[in-house]
């Protein structure tokens, strides 16, 4: 249907918008890189929570020019403007305009619902529609995308890569209406491309592989110091590179590059300044007294062997520094002691950063975040300055190190890097944190900022404590080697498995390992072993009849391939099990299969010796029946009673499902609060950031301005003493002076100038001279010998008598440095 016909609204093309877990950064920076002229509307089905009042209107608003509204009832559709709905409501398009309407679906949908938004759309703007499915979890959309389709429409979704939360995204993928498959930044920036007609997408599909809009930089800055900035986030490098231009005098980006390519000390300069170099002691002490406290536990089990720590993204060893005073103090030792039980690897970028760390030379003030028990031992003072002990600095060994890009340490049992990833896109992230997580051993610390988190790889990790960032590596060897394969691992092949083991284990280790497999299969020859987060970690025999591939299997394979009544079961069993350290049944399933036709699972809880990475042994009992009623021996009415008891236990149970779906949806909604909040945190922490530097350069500016000021209080001390020399000359000199300006004024003039020409002040004109009654009737005109001189600029004499003497005027031109006229000096000389 032709858009026209639905309404007198200037709007050709609405686009609607659908998101929900890790949306808000997706939209944010979709919204950075939208035309201003398209014509179109864009309206946004973000998932929310119903109880707290949204500030995505907000946070939206400050990263385009388009106009941001929020539908607040009915309102007209404009052009060039982004719609945002408000909590615990739905949202429909028809007849040119946007309406706020009450949710139609059950209560544990997620509002609003993408779903009904674009079937509107194509309802009323036929083939003028598009759908953008961005990053969440559900399948909230897909049946939309399906419906624009059918109308003609364009639908696109966000890759994989770059989406945060995938399954929303590869959901409408699956549905096969996509027609293109994009991240957010080439969704707006070809979105002009995409709407024209006619539609070919096979050219804009290859956009994924097109370079950025900072690539011609981002080439130079790789050429010049071999650092590939293309996974940095744009926001960080947009803000330094406009940092840039703005202190270099540069308005036009092009110009900024062609400067660059010429100004090896400007890429440096650039290189410095995205790379962030902020760090200082003990930042975030309640962190940094949950680190201490974890790695007093992490020693006392680890038999005295050297502890490794690995600090990448140093900047100017700070953070390394606190981590050996704290290893340093729980050793009991001294640092020189230390040196053969510590060791401490700093790595970074910034070669000038990594100078000032080797140095230790840091300034007073920086003592202010150290403990006062560590001062004195680690530390001294002098000079307005902090140094670190060279029995410290023989602990840290700082290095040049890229951390996405050279191979990583390995056997640490430390990693450090906080307040870096943050600038990080996912994918980046993704990468680091895979070359940590093979950098750290079994039960290794991971010490992140406090914006940060591990992402992609959080089932490898476990939280040490609440309200901390930071996080101990799970002793599990069922690790998902895809993620290590990032860094250029070799793939683990079938004979490799066997090999690894013996390598790296202990032949007592094997011996228990045997043990346990040949008492898994003994208990549950048809069954799992499964962890706290649900993942089939293990699994016997040949379960496949009990389980189930649909599209809500994505990811890890977890309790949710099987089949959804033994799925259920297995979410409560396994953690009654762990809980309660026993052994617990499942109720019997009526599933009927080959040679079975009902199932029940067995729960054995697998706790070792220091009660972590405890399992659950699930065993699945199936069995074949006649009639389990008559087996029993009951009468009519108790099977009557049973039957009743079996539907009140299906009404509890779908009511558990309910709760179950309204939790998750809750559990969504809050992921997108702490989106929003993590985003403004860390644009806060960054902005902290740039006003620390910020200072830093204005007190720098402060320094250099009372410099010039202490210079032009001694300038003008002098000036004065040069105008009190001046006037003392002008009282006592014998002969007639006068200082004229080009303007024949009188500036300057002697006490014997002003007694014969009779001037009453100085300032006075020429022209006053001349009418005075001289002393010589044959004094020449002073006013046309002056002119003369100012014309041709040389020196004049005119020579008159006076009696039986002759007196001498003598008229000459004064100068500025740069050759310019200031005027003139006339001197009598009066024969005696």
């Amino acid at each position: 249907m032709d858009a026209q016909k639905d309404g007198d609204s200037q709007v050709q093309i609405v686009v609607g918008i659908a998101a929900s877990a890790g949306g808000l950064e997706a939209m944010s920076l979709l919204a950075q890189h939208l035309p201003m002229d398209l014509n179109c509307a864009y309206v946004l089905a973000q998932h929310m929570s119903p109880h707290h009042a949204s500030v995505l209107p907000t946070l939206i608003s400050r990263e385009t020019r388009l106009n941001v509204k929020q539908v607040d009832g009915d309102m007209p559709l404009e052009p060039n403007t982004i719609y945002v709905p408000v909590p615990r409501t739905d949202i429909e398009v028809r007849a040119g305009s946007v309406h706020q309407c009450e949710p139609s679906g059950a209560h544990a949908e997620p509002k609003p619902s993408a779903d009904r938004l674009f079937r509107s759309i194509a309802e009323h703007y036929g083939e003028c529609s598009v759908g953008v499915v961005l990053s969440g979890t559900g399948s909230d959309g897909t049946y939309g995308v399906q419906a624009i389709r059918e109308a003609g429409g364009i639908n696109i979704a966000q890759d994989s890569s770059s989406a945060k939360y995938e399954t929303m995204p590869s959901s409408a993928v699956e549905s096969g209406s996509i027609d293109l498959v994009l991240s957010p930044r080439q969704i707006g920036e070809q979105l002009r491309n995409i709407l024209k007609r006619p539609r070919d997408f096979s050219k804009l599909q290859a956009l994924i592989e097109q370079p950025k809009v900072y690539d011609d930089i981002f080439r130079l800055l790789q050429a010049q110091t071999k650092v590939n900035f293309r996974h940095y986030k744009e926001t960080t490098v947009s803000r330094r590179i406009q940092r840039r231009m703005i202190a270099m005098g540069f308005e036009d980006y092009g110009d900024y590059v062609e400067f660059c390519r010429s100004n090896a000390e400007e890429l440096n300069a650039l290189f410095r300044d995205l790379l962030i170099s902020v760090t200082r002691f003990f930042r975030d002490a309640d962190q940094f007294d949950a680190l201490r406290t974890a790695l007093a536990d992490y020693i006392a089990r680890v038999d005295r062997r050297p502890i490794r720590v690995w600090v990448p993204g140093c900047a100017s060893g700070e953070e390394a520094y606190s981590i050996a005073f704290i290893l340093c103090d729980l050793l009991g030792v001294s640092p020189k002691d230390a040196e053969r039980n510590v060791q401490v690897f700093a790595t970074d970028l910034d070669v000038a950063a990594l100078a000032r760390a080797r140095a230790g030379v840091y300034p007073a003030s920086s003592a202010n975040g150290i403990p006062e028990e560590y001062l004195g031992r680690f530390t001294t003072r002098s000079d307005n300055l902090l140094r670190v002990r060279p029995e410290v600095r023989k602990l840290v060994l700082f290095s040049q190190h890229n951390v996405f890009q050279d191979p990583p340490f390995s056997e640490i049992d430390l990693v450090s890097f906080r307040n870096t990833m943050i600038y990080f896109e996912n994918s980046l992230q993704d990468k680091v944190m895979s070359r940590i997580l093979y950098a750290l051993r079994p039960e290794g610390l991971l010490f992140l900022g406090t914006s940060e988190n591990v992402g992609e790889l959080e089932p490898y990790f476990e939280n040490v404590a609440e309200r901390t960032r930071l996080f101990r590596k799970r002793g599990s060897n069922s690790f998902d080697r895809d993620a290590l394969v990032r860094f250029g691992l070799r793939p683990r092949t079938r004979s490799d498995r066997g090999k690894g083991r013996t390598s790296t284990a202990s032949k007592g280790e094997d011996e228990n390992d045997n043990l346990f497999e040949a008492l898994a299969n003994a208990v549950a020859p048809l069954g799992f072993l499964a962890n706290e987060q649900k993942d089939l970690v293990r699994i016997y025999g040949d379960i496949s009849a009990f389980t189930r591939v649909t599209d809500e299997v994505r990811g890890r394979l977890t309790t949710n391939t099987l089949i959804k009544e033994l799925a259920q079961d297995a979410a409560s069993l396994i953690p009654l099990c762990l809980k309660y350290g026993t052994a617990r049944d499942g109720l019997w399933r009526n599933i009927e299969g080959h040679g079975f036709n009902r199932v029940r699972l067995h729960g054995y809880p697998v706790k070792p010796a220091h009660g972590k990475n405890s399992h659950v042994l699930v065993g699945i009992e199936a069995e074949q029946i006649e009639s389990p009623v008559a087996e029993v021996g009951v009468g009519e009415e108790a099977a009557g009673y049973i039957t009743y008891v079996e539907n009140e236990l299906a009404d509890a149970r779908e009511a558990l499902q309910i709760t179950m779906e309204e939790l998750q949806t809750s559990n969504e909604e809050l992921q997108s609060t702490n989106e929003e909040l993590q985003s403004t945190n860390e644009e806060l922490q960054s902005t902290n950031e740039e006003l620390e530097t910020s200072n830093e350069e204005l007190q720098s500016t402060n320094e250099e301005l009372i410099t010039v000021n202490e210079e032009l209080l001694i300038n003008t001390d002098e000036l004065n003493k040069l105008v009190v020399e001046q006037a003392a000359m002008l009282e006592c000199m014998p002969v007639p002076l006068l200082a004229v300006d080009p303007m024949m004024n009188i500036k300057s003039a002697s006490h014997r100038a002003i007694e014969l020409f009779g001037l009453s002040s100085r300032g006075a004109h020429f022209g006053h001279i001349s009418q005075l009654h001289l002393p010589w009737a044959e004094f020449p005109d002073l006013t046309e010998i002056c002119t003369n001189v100012l014309s041709r600029q040389v020196p004049e004499v005119v020579e008159f008598a006076q009696g039986e003497g002759v007196n001498r005027l003598r008229v000459a031109p004064y100068f500025v440095q740069n050759n310019d006229l200031m005027g003139l000096i006339v001197v009598l000389e009066i024969a005696i």
